[in-house]
């Protein structure tokens, strides 16, 4: 059954539909910046945490970004980074 889902994730993966606004004004700052403002990364800053083991899978999820909007039906898990769409820029993180 895995594959099947991997599967279906590929082919939407085509329609990436980049629609909720995300506010931020500098990335990398983990909870501490602006109330008001999403906790985003740039993709290698993400990457590293991933790395690090900062982020896993238990701490929450993100979503891709691109040009300050985020889509909201790819949820990417620290275990699986390969689900980053390509033409994202940023990922907007949510901690559980």
């Amino acid at each position: 059954m895995g594959w099947k889902v991997d599967r279906i994730r590929n082919l939407l993966r085509w329609n990436v539909a980049y629609t909720n606004p995300v506010e931020f004004t500098k990335t990398g700052q983990y909870g501490c910046g602006p109330e008001d403002e999403d906790d985003v990364y740039t993709i290698e800053e993400f990457r590293q945490l991933v790395e690090s083991r900062m982020f896993v899978d238990y701490d929450g999820f993100g979503e891709p970004v691109r040009d300050g909007k985020s889509d909201p039906s790819i949820c990417i898990k620290p275990s699986r980074l390969d689900q980053i769409p390509s033409d994202a820029t940023h990922i907007v993180w949510y901690n559980r």
